[in-house]
């Protein structure tokens, strides 16, 4: 991944993440004013709005890493490290973001709860398995770091293509 596409994902997940609990937290938590009120803060449009806005910049970010990170990956038997949280990630973002569109327009009470769920349960836990897949990324990162500043002083033989692609190695 170029650090682009990797502080846009990063950027657009933890945006996403914090404006949906944002919203979580003033609707199912809070209670409103009035017996009959369905806002229960001021700020919660504002909190579904941010969320519905930013969406599709997270899913435009998953969509960038595709080709390069996500199915390079998947089909090179050599990339071991964060592949079981990546492969969950990306069976969790398919329900979580087709729920996510759905929910904009179903009418139907019980098909929206069924959705609400979905979407709650499924971006909780991307939310979770993508951190705990970067905090995998960084110290296998950390690890190649480490074995290129050995290669530079001539203890290891330095890879002549980029990590993660098959080639010379």
């Amino acid at each position: 991944m170029t650090p682009f596409e990797r502080a846009l994902l990063n950027a657009s997940t933890w945006l996403v993440a914090a404006s949906g609990a944002a919203y979580f937290y003033m609707k199912y938590v809070m209670t409103g004013d009035g017996e009959f009120s369905v806002i229960h803060h001021p700020w919660q449009p504002g909190a579904l709005s941010l969320h519905v806005l930013l969406g599709p910049v997270m899913v435009f970010a998953l969509g960038l890493i595709a080709r390069d990170h996500i199915i390079d990956r998947l089909s090179d038997p050599r990339q071991r490290r964060g592949r079981a949280s990546g492969v969950i990630i990306v069976a969790l973002a398919l329900p979580m973001i087709v729920s996510g569109y759905l929910l904009q327009v179903v009418t139907d009470p019980a098909v929206r709860r069924a959705l609400a769920a979905i979407h709650i349960a499924g971006g909780g836990l991307y939310v979770l398995l993508f951190a705990g897949h970067l905090v995998v990324s960084r110290n296998g990162r950390q690890r190649s770091e480490d074995g290129r500043r050995a290669a530079r002083r001539g203890r290891a033989r330095p890879r002549l293509d980029r990590p993660g692609r098959r080639g010379i190695g």
